[in-house]
Formats: C-alpha cells, structure tokens, sequence
C-alpha cells in the first residue's frame, strides 16, 4: 500500500475542514459529572478528566518509571537552575532577566507534578511540593520572575496540582497570573512580555474562569490576547515560509513571526481555544490550514516540522528542536479536547512514539537540542546545517547548544497518560488514545467504572480492555479509530463492528462487570513520499528506519550549570558513530512492499535498543543494554553507491541512484528506539530473478 506524504496531508486537511464546519462543538448537553466550560463559552467536544484518573500500566508504568530515574525525578539534585530556585523561594535565584531562562523550572513541573501523581510517588510528590507550596503562597507574580511565558508555563501546572491534592490556593494563583499579564500587556520588552506567545493564557485562563465564574478573566483573555491570535490565525492562512529547501538558504529574522518553531507549535492551540468564547469557524480551519502548509513545506518523518531553530524545510537532515515537539503535543491536546478531530490525536501518537523517544536516550538521562529523520553521525565536531545553532545540538547530552530542551522534555508522556481517555457530553467515555493504562470514572446513573486496557500498542495491534462497574448500567464509550487503521475490528462480546477509519466510534449498551472490548487495529505497511522521490516505511502510528549498528563515546561539552550530588547519576554527553553502512535503498516494490515482521518482549526501558549504554536506579554506571526493540520489519534493500556523506550529515537522498551491490535484507526498527538512523531511502528497482 502506498501513500504519498504531501497528496495525503492535504487531503485529510480538506476532510477535517469539512467535518469542523458542519459539526464545531457539537456537545451541547452537560456531563453530570465532569463539568464543561461555563457560559458564554462554548462546550468543549470531550471533557479532561481529573490528573489521577487514568494511571499508567504495562510498558507505560515502565516508561514514566524511567523518566523517575532518570533526569525527570533527579533534575534538582543535578542542575544548579533547578536546585536553587526562586520557583521554591529562593528569591531572585536562577530568574535572570532573560527571555528563556525563567522558564525552565515550571516546564520540568509541567511533567514532574503529573509524573509524581501518576506514579503515586511519595519522594516525586514531595520534591514537586517544595515548589508548588512556595508557588502557592506568591502575591506578585513579578518577585519571581516578570517573565509572562515563565508563568504561563506554571500555569499549565495548576489544573492537575487542584484536582490531585484539592488546594483552592491553585485557582486563586491562576487569577493572579492572568491579571499580572493584563497589567504589564503592553510592556515593549521580551524578557516581560513575549507578544508570540500571550496566546497561552488561553491554556489556563479558560479553566480559571470555569472555576470562578469570574467574568473579569474574560475580559482580560479578549484584551491581552486577541491581537496574538489574529496574527497566528493570518499566519497560518497566508502562508509565507514556503519553498524552503534547508535551513540556511534563506535569511531570518530571529522571532520573525512564524518563523521560530516553538511560537508556530504553540500557535496551534491558540485559534481554537479563542475560538470557544463565540468566535467563528474561520479560527479553527486556520488551524488545519496551518498545519497543512507546515506539513507541505517543513514536514518530517515522525509527525513534525522541521524547525531546528527556526523553520528548515523538507530536507531529512534539517534539524527539529526538542521543544517545538514537546509544544506540539501539548497544543494538539488541547485541540483534541476543543473540537474532536481524530487527526490531532494521531498526529500527537505519531509524535509521541516517534519524534520524542527518537531525540532522547532510552535511559531519559540525555536528549538532543536537534534531531534528524536522517541521522548517520551524533557529533560536535562537525559541521550542520542549522540556521545558527552550534555544533553541540546535535548531541545526546545534558545541556547540548542551550539548557531550555534540559527543562522542556518531562511533559508529554505524562500528559498522554493523563489524556488517554476523556469524558463525554453524554455521562460516557472515549479512548482518545491507546496504550496500557486504568481508568477510573463515573458514567451515567452515578456508575463507577473501571476500564483496564492490556496492549503493546503500539508495538502491538490489539487492545483488549476489560470492564468493572459497581452497577449494570446503560452507557456509551466511544473509541478514536485513526486515520490509517482501516482494517479495525472490534468485538464485544460476540458482536463484532467495523468502523470506518479517521472516525470515534459509539458503543451504547448496557454494560456489567466481566464484559470485555478487543480493538484490532489491523495496520498495514504503508510507503511515503518524501523529499527527492524518497520514501519512508511506516506501519500504524510507528515509523521504521534502518537499524545501524553504533559506537558510543563520552565527550566533554560545556554544560549549564551542573551538580554533582553524593550518588551516582548518568549525566554525560555522547558521542554516536555508524559501525555499519547506512547507505542503503529500499529494494521493494511501492505498490505492495514485501517484508517480514517480529515482535520481541518489552523491555523496562521500552525505548532502549540492543547494546545501547544506559543508566539504570541506582546503578553506578553505565551497562549495554541487553534487550532488543520490541518490533522489527526486514525489507530487501542494497547499497547506493552515490550516496555519501555531507560534512556531518548523509547527503541529499539521490533522485537517481547508482546501486552495483547484490540485494541484502535489512532490519528497520521503531524511530523512537534510534539514536542513528536512516528513515527517507532512495527508491530502487527489484531485481529480476
């Protein structure tokens, strides 16, 4: 089966304008239980449910279970910004004047406080303490820091620090925040008032509101966010970045806008939650057609764009940042809870399982600043193609070209816990997204619900979930089923459904204990095209590349502020170099590509792949790890002969190449378990047997 990546993007695009504007919100009734947005603003389609209530399992428990281990649950005790702060009271400590530095403490709360809660981890919960009860007690935002965006990033905390731990304090800091950023709106400075960004107080500022009943949030939202969202929405439509091939063959203004990665990626969520407070349907499409153009001029393997900096084309050696695809995630959800369209929420699965693992280490102790679809070499000593970030970005480290990655890479996985099932208008449930989890929740006539979901998704094809209510009762889930899984089977019982793909689909029925619901998703390998006539190899929400055979070196780079605590911890820098070729193309036909697929156990480190150097608790050093990734596709493949290195990228995929090797099968891995990668090949002809 092919797909081309361009064609298709924009015809998802199309369909998801279509289905926005015949059926925007259309969730008019009240959930009993969970309430919805207060007037005048408009029901959100699906409704969060409190932090807490659906709780990791399977190879996800393992997964936060490392980010506990790893840097997410240690960074205090290693990074001086984090260890003294005046986030906890430490006033005037590590909150320079700078436009990026005040915020790193609250991005690592945006993961630590969920991450703490999910786990039940008392020494996590009493470590996010130390800040959030200081926090708590803040009069003036501006002791801390003046920095708007530094608050706006707390503030994505205070929704899941209220519904775990009940303290009111978190409403009234909220309604602090938001007149704080009213009052100093129309400062002329950077470090204050970001203008690309006031659009993330749409984040909180809505949820302040729904709180308080306090009409005076609305008017601060209308004032010091509208001309923001204007903008973006402009932006988006009339799309100016276009025709960029790499990142340096065009001139930039820093923080032109549009042109920074970060600011597009936080854009997504702005139009659509402006939107809620009556606005027309002219807010959402922008959003569709921003993606789409992003997709079309910057898209990448692994659901993002490149941006390694700023926006860099469709090259699969330009770069992306870490945070525009910690950013994305984040606006996509609130997207999906806005409006419902399926195609967030695969766009956020592709994310999740692809780019984000894919630019850290299995172990969570290290990340890139700048990843890339096509990365043969991780150095420092060479150089890129990025527009003016330094050598380093390209390593798995700890603090690699600039600290804000260091602080912004603990959110997603905890959020996509959070996020994975959702409440409905109807006192019903979605499985918004898949993967081993429980939730607990309320359904109609005050039913208690238990749903246990056992899966290797998405290493795995099926979910089976099994049911447990403290009563008989009729209710409807309903079940996101993506873009790509056409082939979905669900059975309950011994009913069976086939729902359409890139639809939710509704089960009502009267529901007891016992009951079980098995999703299979049925994926098929599908072939994308990408820049040169290359193509990728993707099955389901996973994206596969050539397994490279890899050195790690440690390297010493200048790090940010370090500590060095009493224990052991796997703070280093990596260097990574190919110990086997990497020039390969894919030998097979694009119709009906020929492959064979294995699935191997997950390991604890879910994201580690075979003799790859990790850190394990309270280990003392590092050890190769002993597990292998837990699928693998082998596909007939040869070597290019005119392929070869660029200074420290693979070059360009050939549109004509030269091939003399016989055929070898080739072992492509998940995305997110690589450290090196080729993930576009050139295309080459079957030889004739």
């Amino acid at each position: 089966m092919i797909t081309f990546r361009i064609k298709i993007k924009t015809i998802i695009g199309i369909i998801a304008l279509i289905l926005v504007s015949s059926n925007q919100f259309t969730a008019t009734a009240q959930n009993t239980y969970y309430k919805n947005n207060l007037a005048p603003l408009t029901a959100t389609k699906y409704i969060k449910l409190p932090l807490g209530a659906v709780k990791p399992k399977g190879w996800l428990y393992d997964q936060l279970t490392v980010q506990a281990n790893g840097l997410t649950g240690h960074l205090n005790d290693v990074w001086e910004i984090a260890h003294t702060s005046g986030w906890k009271g430490d006033i005037g400590q590590n909150v320079l004047p700078e436009c990026c530095f005040p915020r790193f403490v609250p991005r690592w709360l945006e993961g630590l406080v969920p991450l703490a809660y999910q786990l039940n981890d008392k020494r996590l919960i009493d470590l996010s303490d130390k800040y959030m009860q200081y926090l708590m007690t803040v009069q003036d935002p501006a002791r801390v820091t003046p920095s708007v965006v530094a608050w706006s990033h707390l503030g994505r905390v205070l929704q899941g620090y209220y519904e775990a731990t009940g303290d009111t304090a978190a409403i009234k800091l909220c309604k602090r925040i938001l007149d704080y950023a009213y009052n100093v709106r129309n400062v002329k400075s950077n470090v204050i008032v970001a203008p690309a960004r006031l659009g993330m107080l749409l984040g909180f500022g809505w949820w302040g509101y729904n709180k308080t009943g306090d009409s005076s949030i609305l008017a601060i939202i209308d004032s010091t966010t509208t001309k923001n969202v204007e903008d973006w929405k402009d932006y988006f439509i009339n799309f100016k970045d276009r025709d960029i091939t790499a990142a340096k063959d065009y001139p930039v203004k820093k923080y032109d806008m549009g042109r920074h990665g970060v600011d597009v990626a936080q854009a997504f969520q702005y139009p659509i939650s402006y939107s809620l407070n009556g606005k027309d349907n002219s807010y959402v499409n922008s959003v569709f057609e921003g993606i789409e153009n992003l997709d079309k001029y910057n898209g990448q393997v692994g659901g993002r764009f490149s941006a390694d900096e700023f926006l860099a084309g469709l090259k699969p050696t330009a770069g992306t940042e870490l945070c525009t695809v910690t950013e994305s995630i984040y606006s996509l959800e609130k997207d999906f809870e806005a409006i419902g369209n399926v195609s967030f929420q695969d766009r956020i699965e592709r994310l999740m399982f692809n780019s984000l693992p894919g630019t850290c280490t299995g172990d969570m102790w290290a990340h890139q600043y700048d990843q890339q679809a096509n990365q043969v070499l991780v150095s420092n000593d060479t150089t890129r193609l990025w527009h003016d970030n330094s050598a380093t970005s390209n390593v798995f480290g700890f603090t690699p070209h600039y600290s804000c990655c260091l602080s912004n890479m603990h959110s997603p996985f905890p959020r996509y816990v959070e996020n994975m099932w959702m409440a409905t208008a109807d006192n019903g449930l979605i499985a918004a997204s898949y993967g081993p989890c429980e939730v607990k929740a309320k359904v109609q006539n005050n039913t208690d619900l238990t749903i246990t979901s056992e899966t290797a998704y998405p290493f795995g094809d099926v979910v089976n979930m099994k049911i447990h209510v403290s009563q008989t009762a009729i209710f409807p889930l309903y079940f996101r089923i993506p873009t790509w899984a056409a082939g979905t089977i669900i059975a309950v019982g011994k009913k069976t459904f086939r729902p359409e793909k890139g639809t939710v689909y509704k089960i009502e029925q009267e529901w007891k204990s016992g009951d079980e619901v098995t999703i299979n998703f049925k994926p098929e390998v599908t072939l994308n095209r990408g820049y040169n006539d290359a193509v990728s190899v993707s099955r389901g929400p996973l994206d596969f590349v050539l397994r490279i055979g890899q050195s790690f070196s440690q390297i010493k780079i200048k790090m940010d502020r370090p500590l060095k605590p009493a224990f052991a911890t796997g703070v280093t820098n990596w260097k990574i170099e190919p110990t086997t070729p990497w020039n390969y193309g894919l030998a097979i036909d694009l119709q009906k590509p020929a492959y064979t697929i294995s699935f191997n156990k997950i390991g604890k480190l879910p994201f580690a792949r075979k003799d790859e150097p990790v850190f394990l608790a309270d280990a003392t050093d590092f050890i190769p790890w002993t597990g292998d990734v837990p699928v693998v596709l082998r596909m007939k493949a040869r070597k290019v002969d005119n392929w070869k290195m660029n200074g420290g990228n693979a070059g360009d995929v050939p549109q004509n190449p030269i091939t003399t090797a016989a055929d070898e099968i080739v072992e492509l891995i998940p995305y997110g378990c690589t450290r090196l990668r080729i993930a576009e090949f050139p295309l080459l002809s079957i030889k004739q047997k």
